[in-house]
């Protein structure tokens, strides 16, 4: 059996906004740095400039660069699920507004996306795990249909992260409560703008998206479309993946994939690890590879010395974009690729250090570093553990993955055995929180791959190059009617992560720029369908 995963002892985030205040406003200019949840970063890449400033100049004369953003504050239902108590507890609940274009047509053809109701659309991005300022700039696309169209870009903060904690424990935390934070503040913010009237489309990246394909799923009256970009949905509902091909290896399979493209890696990466192992058995060996990688202790060594190289390597395929963020190279897959192996005067070893100092964006001659606190070790994606994503891993998100290294069948990077952990992985979740996961209880509630067959106006997007598109939702889940309900489904063969979301760049290969042209024509098309329907209703 393998270790458990490596827990570090810690003080959790800071509980700002535990008790109801009144909403304030500051102004914020917008500009985030890359912080992921461990090394995989699942939702939206949190650093983005590509849309360039000669680009939005063309759009707009007045956008010479990416948008501003206000922090406002909304004192939001703390427990949403016992809503006829006479004074309900509250929370200050962040969100992140942008007002300046609404209800302004950046052009004449567009006129008709106004009503005497409504000045323009709202454009809500559903905020996934994570501090919600770090969501901003990597939403491009969303930006960029706000000045072309007038709309209204609305960012909330999933609760327990950032700075919206609804209580000092996370007994409040479910995907159900999150979904009615969200319904609850949008009726809010479109009374403050008399909006009431006005479509809203939710986005949302990875956790995010499959957060706005729930929205438009359970709350079509309030949701008018959504784009769910990299949803992980398809593998909440393990009872659909053998008919579609998936099994516990899909994850770790397609990570690997990436790598083998160049000729000599994924052997490098096996060999490497086994290396590291290898030498934990002498402790001048353990010293070496600290000194060569620049770790801070022997905790970076667990639960195997090769942890966090592969733990760095395992993160990146998500993250494989086409040009420089948060502080990657272009295409950085590749270029971890051609260091390791590359024919230098380097040692396996120094090659290594190098990588992943490259994939952990660190520095060997820095700062040392430490080992997360979840990840190395964990379930493949990161899983139970402290923090408020580990809660939810050990209640609705823990995702059955596996991975086997050396096995040309179903080849990952480490070995490890969801089945072997689950005892261990269930213990983790006891000890830390009192709590067991329920792998099952979000299709049971929202729907699987089945979500496609039901809804509509939503618009399922995935990247070949990222390994949560494993599960992806595509057109036989839709249905012969899909269309017709206004769904549709994009596989990027050249996308990573929720690449679609991300601003326009030159840099963008031919496919992800023709999806992100396909879906700003269908979003157009359901804002144009209320406009002319509410129109019609007050004739």
């Amino acid at each position: 059996m393998w270790p458990v995963p490596v827990l570090i002892p810690g003080i959790m985030a800071s509980f700002l906004g535990l008790f109801p205040s009144i909403p304030e406003k500051h102004v914020d200019n917008g500009v985030a740095s890359l912080v992921s949840r461990g090394n995989h970063v699942r939702g939206s890449n949190r650093e983005d400039c590509s849309m360039t400033s000669s680009f939005l100049q063309q759009l707009h004369p007045s956008m010479t660069e990416v948008l501003s953003y206000e922090t406002r504050y909304y004192n939001n239902t703390v427990d949403h699920l016992n809503p006829f108590s006479e004074d309900p507890p509250r929370f200050s609940h962040r969100y992140l507004i942008n007002d300046t274009f609404f209800g302004k047509i950046s052009h004449d053809d567009n006129i008709d996306m106004q009503s005497d109701n409504c000045p323009g659309p709202i454009l809500l991005y559903a905020g996934n795990e994570g501090d919600i300022t770090e969501f901003w700039n990597a939403n491009g696309f969303m930006q960029y249909l706000a000045v072309k169209y007038g709309g209204l870009l609305l960012f909330p903060e999933e609760r327990y992260y950032g700075k919206s904690f609804p209580s000092t424990d996370m007994r409040y935390l479910t995907t159900q409560q999150v979904l009615e934070d969200y319904i609850e503040l949008l009726d809010h913010v479109k009374t403050e703008y008399q909006a009431t009237s006005c479509p809203t489309i939710a986005f949302g990246g990875s956790y995010g998206g499959t957060l706005a394909a729930f929205l438009r799923s359970a709350y079509p009256f309030s949701i008018q479309g959504a784009l769910a970009s990299s949803s992980e949905l398809g593998y909440y509902d393990i009872n659909g993946w053998e008919s579609r091909g998936i099994s516990e290896y899909t994850f770790a399979e397609i990570v690997a994939t990436q790598y083998n493209k160049t000729e000599g890696c994924l052997k490098a990466i096996w060999e490497t690890a086994e290396l590291l192992d290898a030498m934990s058995d002498s402790a001048d060996d353990r010293t070496m590879i600290i000194k060569t990688f620049n770790f801070c202790d022997e905790s970076a060594l667990q639960p195997f010395p090769s942890s966090l190289f592969v733990y760095g390597l395992e993160g990146l395929p998500q993250q494989n974009y086409p040009y420089p963020v948060g502080g990657l190279p272009a295409w950085p897959v590749q270029a971890v690729c051609e260091i390791l192996t590359a024919e230098t005067s380097d040692s396996l070893l120094q090659r290594a250090a190098k990588v992943t100092a490259l994939s952990m964006r660190y520095s060997l001659d820095g700062t040392c570093l430490s080992i997360p606190p979840e990840g190395p070790g964990n379930v493949p994606g990161d899983g139970p553990g402290q923090g408020s994503w580990g809660y939810q891993s050990c209640t609705e998100t823990l995702h059955s993955f596996s991975s086997v290294a050396r096995d040309s069948s179903r080849p990952g990077l480490r070995n490890y055995d969801i089945v072997q952990e689950s005892s261990n992985l269930k213990r983790i979740c006891h000890d830390l929180y009192g709590v067991q996961p329920n792998i099952n209880i979000l299709k049971s509630r929202y729907g699987g791959f089945d979500v496609a067959k039901t809804t509509s106006n939503t618009i399922f997007s995935s990247g070949a190059l990222d390994p949560w598109g494993g599960a992806e939702l595509t057109v036989n889940d839709g249905g012969p009617d899909a269309k017709e309900r206004g769904v549709h489904f994009f596989l990027i063969a050249n996308g990573a992560h929720h690449l679609d979301l991300r601003g326009w760049s030159y840099a963008d290969p031919a496919d992800v720029k023709e999806t992100r042209q396909k879906e700003e024509e269908i979003i157009v098309g359901w804002m144009k369908d209320w406009f002319q329907a509410s129109i019609v209703a007050t004739e």
